[in-house]
């Protein structure tokens, strides 16, 4: 069973002498059926996985499908990765982004003690011996970065897709090994209204860079077939 996680800030009087290493690299989401996506990823993410929104509150948000119910993810064995693409949202693991505070907007980067790839005898310095910053970490803590620009952006884009009312409630009907299964709660572009928008939004659309997202969006869901014969062979297994 998988460690509850423990996330606390990083600190060079706490880690400084930690690295991180190549243990179950993504152990950690292997029970994990779906996983964010930016915008900016759909392209490549889309080529491999059904990309699919999922409704938060009153938000859309941009997910791949690794399995079709909770707690299975068919695209982690053993720790690894079984695919071509990883989501940039698992990239900087075991580094996470904390609030200072519950009411603060600051945030610090964080580590999650529970996880395996965290120790002092081998892997990548997060510190040099002077104090200062890795080129590893330096290079994270970039990434981290321009993961919460692109979410903004995302953000933007799944705002307006709702605004233009592009987005619509299915539900997904698969036959499994002739079980059938239906799939609620997720929400698609909707491929006949955004046919039908007027010149004037398209031209918008291609204006703020949409388009290529979310022609990546409808043609990955040719992939929910991958997904379905994955369940299928275990189910074999």
């Amino acid at each position: 069973m998988t460690s509850a996680p423990k996330i606390i800030p990083l600190t060079k009087e706490l880690h400084l002498h930690t690295k991180i290493n190549n243990k179950n690299l993504l152990d950690h989401v292997k029970n994990e059926h779906i996983l964010p996506v930016v915008v900016h990823e759909f392209v490549s993410a889309g080529a491999e996985f059904p990309i699919v929104f999922i409704k938060v509150n009153e938000t859309f948000r941009p997910v791949i499908m690794l399995g079709l119910e909770p707690n299975q993810n068919l695209y982690v064995k053993d720790g690894a990765w079984d695919a071509h693409y990883v989501p940039r949202s698992i990239r900087n693991y075991p580094f996470v982004l904390v609030k200072e505070s519950p009411e603060s907007d600051k945030l610090l980067v964080g580590l999650d003690e529970t996880s395996e790839q965290i120790g002092t005898e081998e892997g990548v310095a997060i510190f040099n011996e002077d104090g200062s910053d890795s080129e590893f970490f330096k290079a994270t803590q970039q990434q981290m970065v321009d993961y919460i620009e692109m979410g903004k952006i995302t953000h933007a884009f799944a705002n307006k897709l709702k605004e233009l009312d592009l987005l619509t409630e299915q539900t997904l009907t698969l036959n499994i090994n002739n079980d059938e299964r239906r799939i609620n709660g997720i929400y698609l572009i909707d491929e006949a209204k955004f046919s039908a928008i007027s010149d004037e939004v398209f031209l918008e659309l291609r204006k703020n860079g949409y388009l290529n997202a979310i022609y990546a969006q409808l043609m990955s869901l040719q992939h929910t077939s991958k997904v379905i014969a994955r369940i299928a062979k275990s189910v074999k297994e």
